[in-house]
């Protein structure tokens, strides 16, 4: 699915870049048509993957454990959690393409609004539901999943009405009539404003109002049009993304089938830091996408291109930044250690890794940075082919 999200905030940021070149409202049409477009691509490609995931979870499980150690009481609550986890998947396609489009455009806080509230609900149905009963399709591991599942959706009609409602000062007398988590996020917004809107930040608020049809986009297909905005993006960091968690997959299953207990609690330890950290460098490559389509469709010109110079090199700077940081709290891993576990063996073996992470998290600014480049270049083939 990361071909729609990075599609979604190239063509999005393009057309933002072209209503504030020409001023025309007509652009301010195209950009609400072409997230539509990503909208109901999203359903239909999340469908996909849900249900191409409820039928062959069984056998990609299997395969991935790799063995037949496995208790059955373990493989058969993993089993209920990817099929449950399905079912979300056009409600979480629909969210990531709604949030790239929001990064496109440069709102930064209403993606920021929806996910706080759509964790806020997870945690609350996750206490309400899991160990509350003894019924192997809502406790335990299941029920996480349905936490998760029930706030995807949330967050999807949250981000869609935020999308279709306009906010005007006739709308916010009208805000009691909306439910509960728009008029937080109402309130959350104008907290973070100041209420007389005091900053100049672009909201995606209203930018879908009078233009979305409800049945069109949940069954509805885009334009043909609008779907060749999309295509160029489908190999390339289709590409790029099985190369990425190809590297994470053939390494888990070489520690869960090949290995002992001890490698895999060692194993879960650093995973679960590295996943932790790399948000925080992924973000040059959100942020890249967000502001080079804008540079790159100005006419060529020595102005352009010293901007996109002034900018690669800034990025650069940024991510060196980063690299450092990331390496520094890397460092500190032998101290933190007593917070993951305490047994000594294990605690060996994640030190033992630690100067690996180090080389890794020092060139990870770098190499997010320059994909992230890329992509808003879209320079797609040297990507897809690099990985």
């Amino acid at each position: 699915m990361a071909f729609l999200y990075t599609g979604t905030t190239n063509l999005v940021a393009a057309s933002r870049s072209k209503e504030s070149r020409t001023n025309s409202s007509t652009t301010h049409v195209q950009t609400s048509q072409t997230l539509i477009a990503a909208l109901q691509l999203s359903v239909w490609v999340g469908a996909g993957l849900g249900a191409f995931l409820l039928v062959f979870a069984h056998p990609i499980l299997k395969a991935f454990i790799g063995n037949d150690d496995i208790s059955p009481t373990v493989f058969h609550a993993a089993l209920r959690y990817v099929r449950i986890r399905a079912i979300g998947m056009p409600a979480a396609a629909m969210i990531g393409s709604a949030q790239s489009a929001c990064l496109g455009l440069q709102d930064v806080k209403s993606p920021l609004l929806v996910m706080l509230l759509a964790a806020t609900v997870n945690l609350v149905v996750d206490v309400l539901v899991v160990g509350r009963t003894n019924n192997i399709w809502i406790s335990g591991a299941a029920g996480a999943a349905w936490a998760t599942t029930f706030s995807q959706y949330v967050a999807v009609a949250v981000f869609l009405q935020w999308l279709c409602t306009k906010s005007t000062a006739k709308l916010k007398v009208k805000e009691r009539k909306l439910f509960l988590p728009l008029r937080m996020m109402s309130t959350l917004s104008r907290i973070r404003n100041g209420t007389h809107e005091k900053n100049n930040t672009f909201s995606t608020r209203g930018l879908l109002a009078g233009q979305l049809k409800w049945r069109d986009t949940f069954f509805g297909m885009p334009s043909k049009t609008l779907l060749k905005g999309f295509s160029p993006y489908v190999i390339p960091v289709t590409m790029t993304q099985v190369g990425r968690c190809s590297t994470y997959v053939a390494m888990n299953h070489v520690v869960s089938s090949s290995f002992g207990t001890i490698s895999m609690a060692a194993n879960q330890i650093v995973t679960s830091i590295f996943y932790s950290l790399i948000p925080i460098a992924d973000s040059l490559s959100l942020t890249a996408q967000s502001f080079y389509p804008g540079i790159v469709e100005q006419p060529p010109s020595l102005e352009r291109s010293a901007a996109l110079k002034k900018a690669s090199f800034n990025f650069l700077k940024v991510a060196g930044i980063l690299g450092a940081i990331l390496s520094g709290i890397v460092g500190c891993i032998p101290l933190a250690c007593r917070f993951f576990t305490v047994d000594a063996v294990v605690v060996d073996l994640v030190n033992s890794i630690v100067p690996i992470l180090l080389i890794i998290f020092s060139l990870h600014g770098v190499f997010c940075g320059s994909e992230g480049i890329l992509l808003g270049q879209k320079d797609l083939t040297f990507l897809g082919r690099m990985y």
